[in-house]
């Protein structure tokens, strides 16, 4: 066998917190070995998709790999490896909700277009947390002048943004808000890039790391 050059990992994700408590890395020469087990839709996975697995799906997975990944942790799902498993500190996307939980994020901003099903279920987890007082939420919601459709060939309404802070820490939203703002009037600069990174709870030398490694090949943090 030649050199492997694509990268899947497998994610068991908990149903409370919806970020990955377990997971698993893999490597194939091509998709193909996947195609052949999972059908030709599951090439949407190198396009970003997250594929979703059930049993049945891993105990033929396990064939490919050479692993059993366990399946009592949480729904579990296969996506591409990404750029941003290579920076040397845990990106926040993803582990939102858990790491607010825990007092290590101060702040998380989240959008799409509405209405959008599997994004209000990911924004029900906060709700139990706001509605305890222990995190602050504000919606904002910018309609379309008309309905449009989407590539899916939904149709949407205008973009949703939701923003969510730890209780004294709300002054985050309306400093993030300023920031897009000020981007919009002067364009994205260094300065603004580690405003967000501050606001968002990542660390001096984190926001440090970032300024210096950044690459176009790294998708946007949360």
């Amino acid at each position: 066998m030649g050199t492997a050059c694509l990268r899947f990992v497998l994610q068991a994700v908990d149903p409370a917190l919806g970020c990955p408590i377990l997971e698993a890395q893999f490597s194939l020469e091509t998709i193909e070995p996947l195609v052949a087990i999972l059908g030709d839709e599951v090439r949407d996975v190198l396009d970003g998709a997250i594929w979703e697995l059930d049993a049945s799906d891993l105990e033929r997975l396990s064939a490919v790999v050479g692993f059993v990944f366990p399946r009592q942790f949480g729904e579990v799902r296969l996506v591409e490896w990404s750029t941003l498993r290579a920076v040397p500190y845990l990106i926040h996307t993803e582990f939102e909700l858990a790491l607010m939980l825990e007092g290590r994020k101060p702040f998380a901003a989240f959008g799409d277009a509405y209405p959008n099903d599997c994004f209000e279920a990911w924004m029900a987890l906060f709700d139990p947390f706001v509605e305890e007082g222990r995190f602050v939420r504000r919606i904002i919601d910018q309609p379309f002048p008309s309905p449009k459709r989407n590539a899916s060939g939904e149709t949407v309404e205008g973009i949703r943004s939701v923003y969510v802070a730890l209780r004294g820490e709300e002054w985050r939203i309306e400093a993030w808000i300023e920031t897009w703002k000020t981007a919009a009037l002067s364009g994205w600069n260094e300065a603004l890039e580690r405003r967000q990174g501050e606001l968002l709870g990542y660390t001096e030398w984190q926001c440090d790391w970032w300024a210096v490694n950044r690459r176009d090949v790294l998708t946007p943090r949360r």
